[in-house]
């Protein structure tokens, strides 16, 4: 790029940061930040662009038509349900002005806003993470500005226009919400990064490298190849739907979808006639090569084959059974770094190692993580919650997920207590900021206000007391 393009592009990204500045200006009417229910409408505007349902289908179909990847349907109800879920999620907090009050203590919190933020956004979702993380910036009094992946860019932008649309019905600045414009390219994205006040980077392991590189502080999230184990206890007729579901959702997009399966040896036959009875085909030693070729020809994952329909893999594999299957088990004697089927696949392709007990399945596992998806999450079935806690108290993840379909718990659900999100940190293991899933306390910044409280100041003694018995001081 000569030194002219790279000014243009510079003023591009400029012009829409200093759009976004004001239209914060504007959103807080003159005062230190908006408050809080001018807040909460303009976040349920947002959230009605993505939801309401021609929008939400139209945004599916584009997103497959442009990117290729998914199926309309999944991506319909991803649309609706993430941001429901994230909607009631952010109803429920409190973020601007006074957001809590302890007496005892002494100490009250003021939410306030980070400034502008950076969302550099993934092609496997393109309308419901922006979306998702556009919800999240203006709940908390911010503006944002998307990078979305190039190949996301038309259905973004779409997504982004409808944003729009609905803030000015409301008479919010529509500038709280905004898109690179094309082409997005990688010199463009960095621009924006370097100019915010917070990036938030979900996608590529190479972007959220450059975030945390840009100078602006940022949140990154880590790579997904999630393993589940299937215990000796597990109900399989039920653990196998589940994994069906979740597997197959949006082609196996999602960077929660199982890659793989660390069944024990007890159950292990049994847990195999469960799986294909939901919809898997069982590979033969052949078909397993050929997968393994094909998907990760000169070891690197075929693009071309990622979150394709099975049809499309079945007969680009050469597989047998037919096209009403759901998916493939493909069965390997262990991971490895040497074995492209240990990592993520992006595909309706599922390994399955066996176990030769718990102790073994949480080796597997753990050496699955060491391979790819270290810090992400595990998910396991069984009835026996002692051997959960064991694979929480082991294992080097942010998430463990117990008899459930992990696509759908991983980044929130109704019946269970993680929050809705499309964007999951794996804490220092995978060299992220955070340990948990993205949410709204990520995107406010707090004041303390502190005042005195009755001394809370304990003796010497009441604190070395027993070190100094051990040492022999008497204190």
């Amino acid at each position: 790029m000569d030194s002219s393009n790279g000014r243009t592009r510079d003023a591009a990204v400029g012009e829409c940061v200093d759009r976004a500045r004001r239209a914060m200006t504007d959103f807080a009417a003159g005062a230190a930040h908006p408050d809080q229910a001018t807040v909460d409408r303009a976040v349920a505007a947002i959230a009605w662009s993505l939801y309401r349902p021609d929008n939400a289908r139209a945004l599916a179909e584009q997103a497959v038509a442009d990117t290729g990847l998914g199926n309309v349907a999944d991506k319909i109800v991803k649309n609706q349900r993430k941001t429901f879920g994230t909607l009631r999620d952010l109803q429920r907090a409190t973020t601007m002005g006074l957001i809590d009050h302890d007496p005892v203590r002494g100490l009250s919190r003021y939410g306030k806003p980070v400034g502008v933020v950076g969302a550099i956004t993934p092609s496997t979702n393109p309308a419901a993470t922006p979306i998702n993380k556009a919800m999240m910036a203006v709940k908390g009094g911010n503006a944002v500005v998307i990078a979305p992946s190039p190949a996301g860019w038309s259905t973004t932008a779409r997504a982004v226009q409808l944003a729009r649309t609905e803030l000015e019905r409301i008479g919010a600045p529509a500038d709280l919400v905004q898109v690179l414009p094309a082409p997005v390219t990688r010199e463009a994205t960095e621009a924006l990064m370097a100019a915010v006040d917070l990036v938030v980077a979900t996608g590529s392991q190479n972007n959220v490298r450059r975030a945390y590189r840009s100078g602006t502080p940022a949140i990154g999230v880590g790579a997904g190849n999630v393993p589940v184990i299937v215990d000796s206890t597990a109900d399989l007729t039920a653990a196998a739907a589940k994994i069906r579901a979740s597997k197959t959702f949006d082609n196996a997009t999602s960077c929660s979808s199982e890659n793989s399966l660390i069944v024990l040896d007890d159950v292990y036959e049994a847990a195999m006639a469960a799986l294909c009875a939901a919809g898997a085909h069982r590979a033969n030693d052949e078909e397993v090569a050929r997968v393994s070729e094909r998907l990760f020809p000169s070891g690197s994952l075929n693009r071309s084959l990622i979150a394709k329909d099975y049809a499309v893999l079945r007969r680009e594999f050469d597989l047998g059974g037919s096209d009403n299957d759901a998916y493939v088990l493909v069965e390997e004697p262990e991971p490895g770094p040497d074995r492209p089927l240990t990592g993520e696949k992006l595909s309706l392709v599922l390994t399955v190692y066996r176990a030769r007990d718990f102790d073994h399945a949480i080796e597997l596992t753990g050496r699955v993580l060491v391979v790819q998806g270290i810090g992400h999450s595990v998910g396991i079935h069984t009835t026996d919650l002692v051997r959960a806690r064991r694979v929480a108290e082991t294992l080097p993840v942010v998430r463990v997920l117990v008899n459930q379909a992990h696509t759908f718990g991983n980044g929130g659900s109704f019946d269970n207590a993680m929050p809705f999100t499309l964007s999951m940190g794996c804490g220092t293991w995978a060299g992220n900021s955070i340990s948990e899933n993205l949410n709204i306390d990520h995107f406010i910044n707090i004041t303390h206000l502190v005042e005195t409280i009755e001394p809370d100041e304990p003796t010497e003694r009441e604190l070395f007391g027993d070190h100094w018995d051990l040492i022999g001081f008497d204190g």
